[in-house]
């Protein structure tokens, strides 16, 4: 009887583990990011606007990723990821909206078959054509992002989905619920985002749209319209360089008063040219212009309009560290205010003043792991 009750026991252990390591095959977390600091020199182009600092998400936000995948078998998976934003030079976390896990928080289902669905919060449509029509992944001082002065890069309460590739395209769709309101109006927030993606050898192309319903006026007046922006561009990678283009739309339908500062015309239109060659295995140079123009017409101004020129020199030391210089600035004629932004938006460079130009200097280092 001790015999058998040993043998049971062993069993039982046996399978335990057994059960235990066919668990640990089929699910998988991870951790990962990037740490970016940088020496930088900048100006808002006001008077007495100048400072030197340290910062933190030149090239790319500063960030720690907790992700994981449950392999359910048949081809499905089930996925999380949770993306910190932090601010390297200090230590504390992104400010506002993409504070704390603000960058995403998503969980969901993945099939090789019909693509991902995933809830929560993570960018939108347009976040992955700024992303790949730009001279460095929307990254330093002068990327597309700047350039366009994009509104809404990420939206919460949503619903995302991204197709499998189908003989080079890729589907992307979102829906966001908005701002739940228990009363009127209820759909403020709402909002709707389709973008489509073709790869095929070292061409890329990608356009997307999106709308966000949001209040015309303030105080009792709660009706709703939709404001809009949308893109598209493409990037052609030769080898030994990359050239990349895109143009931007932005329409505003709320009160000026409650505007970004930087976009204040009802409609915005924006465009960019840029290069990134391949100098040496370790070295790259990058350029990027770009024209940023809007409709405001007030009485003795003309309508804004503002160009910015951008460069940066990047040397790999291993596969995931880097250093890099960046040098940008931006010409705004005597309406406009367009604002400069490196990768991590928390860093904008806000002129007050109109016609205000406002530049920067960055030496970084960057470590991805």
């Amino acid at each position: 009887m001790h015999k058998k009750l040993v043998s049971y026991t062993r069993l039982s252990c046996f399978m335990a583990l057994a059960t235990t390591s066919a668990l640990v095959q089929a699910q998988s977390v991870s951790i990962s990011g990037a740490m970016d600091v940088s020496y930088e020199s900048v100006n808002t182009g006001d008077p007495g606007g100048r400072k030197t600092l340290l910062n933190s998400g030149t090239v790319t936000s500063s960030r720690i990723v907790f992700a994981g995948e449950e392999d359910m078998g048949g081809g499905l998976t089930a996925l999380f990821r949770l993306d910190m934003g932090v601010q390297a030079d200090n230590g504390n976390l992104l400010p506002g909206a993409n504070g704390n896990f603000g960058r995403t928080s998503i969980v969901g289902l993945n099939s090789k078959q019909w693509g991902q669905l995933a809830l929560g919060r993570t960018v939108t449509p347009l976040t992955p054509m700024l992303v790949q029509t730009d001279f460095a992944a929307a990254g330093y001082y002068g990327n597309s992002g700047s350039i366009s002065q994009n509104l809404i890069g990420r939206t919460s309460n949503g619903i995302f989905y991204t197709s499998p590739s189908m003989n080079g395209f890729i589907v992307r769709a979102a829906y966001g619920i908005g701002l739940e309101n228990n009363a009127a109006p209820m759909d403020e927030g709402r909002f709707k985002g389709v973008g489509l993606q073709y790869n095929n050898a070292g061409l890329t192309i990608n356009g997307a749209y999106q709308t966000d319903r949001q209040r015309i006026a303030t105080g009792t007046n709660t009706t709703l319209d939709n404001a809009s922006e949308s893109g598209i561009g493409a990037k052609y990678d030769f080898g030994q360089f990359a050239v990349n283009a895109g143009m931007y739309r932005i329409h505003q339908v709320s009160p000026s008063a409650s505007r970004e500062a930087a976009v204040i015309s009802n409609n915005t239109k924006s465009s960019w040219l840029g290069v990134a060659i391949k100098l040496t295995s370790a070295d790259t140079l990058g350029l990027q212009v770009g024209q940023t123009d809007g409709d405001l017409v007030r009485t003795g101004l003309p309508t804004p309009s503002s160009k910015t020129v951008a460069a940066y020199l990047r040397h790999n030391l291993s596969k995931r560290t880097y250093v890099y210089a960046n040098y940008a600035w931006v010409d705004n004629n005597a309406a406009s205010r367009v604002s400069l932004i490196p990768a991590a938006y928390s860093g904008r460079i806000r002129p007050t003043i109109n016609g205000s130009d406002p530049s920067a200097r960055a030496l970084g280092l960057v470590h991805t792991f």
